[in-house]
């Protein structure tokens, strides 16, 4: 009796289909109720996109050389900074600008840059890398660095508090030390 050859059998071509169609019809409804289900979610943005009010004192120390007097000029001040943020990429990092009002005289600067967030969970660490500019009292432009932690309270409200330094170029050369704190207050506008 000769071999019978399955791979024209009607019955034999119609099994596997009917198995793909069934596998296909299942990980179609499985599979995005399990990717929902499993959807990363971390603090303190359950929504990526947010804009964040800030609003904080610091205190900085100054040394500068100023071309038009060639002597040097130094000394401590406290500010107040007033600005806000954005969220950018999907890790809750930020783009930022801060308007900084100082104690010492008349002086308004404009920071802003680049913060960089570590961490998942309440308690985050961060770096800022981004320019200072100093339209009045110079001026000065350079650039700033700064190191930070930032503790977040709910979706809506964290504290932060670091360490910074900052180089002006311009009328001379002006160097600043600063430690500075904040509130950050988080709006979500929208997601991923």
């Amino acid at each position: 009796m000769a071999a019978r050859d399955h791979s024209t059998s009607p019955r034999a071509g119609f099994r596997p289909t009917r198995r793909v169609h069934t596998l296909i019809g299942a990980c179609a409804i499985l599979l995005p109720a399990a990717a929902g289900a499993a959807e990363y979610v971390d603090t303190p943005y359950l929504e990526r996109r947010a804009f964040s009010l800030i609003l904080g004192p610091g205190a900085s120390y100054t040394e500068s050389i100023e071309r038009s007097e060639s002597d040097a000029e130094k000394g401590g001040d406290a500010h107040l900074d007033l600005g806000g943020s954005r969220t950018v990429g999907y890790d809750g990092d930020e783009v930022f600008v801060v308007i900084r009002g100082s104690l010492r005289g008349p002086d308004l600067s404009v920071a802003g840059g680049f913060r960089n967030f570590y961490g998942d969970g309440s308690w985050q660490t961060f770096y800022d890398l981004g320019l200072l500019i100093r339209p009045f009292s110079g001026p000065w432009l350079g650039p700033r660095v700064a190191l930070g932690v930032r503790h977040t309270f709910s979706e809506r409200l964290a504290v932060f508090g670091g360490l910074g330094l900052s180089l002006g170029f311009g009328a001379g050369l002006r160097g600043d030390a600063e430690a500075f704190t904040g509130v950050q207050w988080i709006f979500p506008v929208g997601s991923k």
